[in-house]
């Protein structure tokens, strides 16, 4: 799996995925490309989800804003990476079991299935399986606030970094 950081990470080496150093990852950003994609976006979640377009130079570009249960479609181009987080809470959410969605070219499986005609395909966004701790973090941290309120609570010094440095 490759790890990426994205421009306006507030802190790109203390991303979340540290299994690989700091040197190896990637700038996630969207390339040149031709090869369309008609996207529409399903919100199916309980919550407003934000949705964010990764431009070229890495940055995130809010496009709108998907109430519980509604949709949004797009027409964008298969090397541009997309993501999606809670719109109250920033917290990561998922297309495909994957954090970041990255479009199917619009004429994908023609050469099996003959000439098609380009339509939207919707991708569902929801909510990703976390584990009890990461849950745990998240309901503390939503309570602080601010992150360096979790230095004063009573419990192990581990898990007061891991409140104070969670990053959505």
């Amino acid at each position: 799996m490759d790890a990426y950081v994205m421009a306006d990470d507030p802190e790109p080496n203390q991303w979340e995925n540290r299994v690989q150093p700091a040197r190896q990852q990637r700038l996630l950003r969207s390339q040149n490309s031709r090869e369309h994609s008609f996207v529409r976006f399903m919100n199916h979640t309980q919550r407003s989800v934000d949705v964010y377009w990764l431009t070229y130079q890495g940055r995130r570009q809010k496009y709108t804003t998907l109430r519980p249960g509604s949709s949004y479609k797009i027409n964008t181009y298969v090397s541009h990476p997309w993501i999606f987080r809670d719109a109250q809470t920033k917290a990561k959410l998922v297309v495909n079991s994957e954090e970041v969605y990255f479009p199917r070219p619009w004429n994908e499986g023609a050469r099996i299935l003959g000439p098609v005609m380009p339509c939207h395909v919707t991708e569902y966004i929801i909510i990703p399986v976390y584990s009890l701790k990461d849950r745990a973090i998240q309901i503390v941290r939503s309570q602080l606030r601010v992150p360096e309120d979790a230095y004063k609570l009573d419990i192990p010094q581990t898990l007061r970094t891991a409140i104070a440095e969670f990053t959505t």
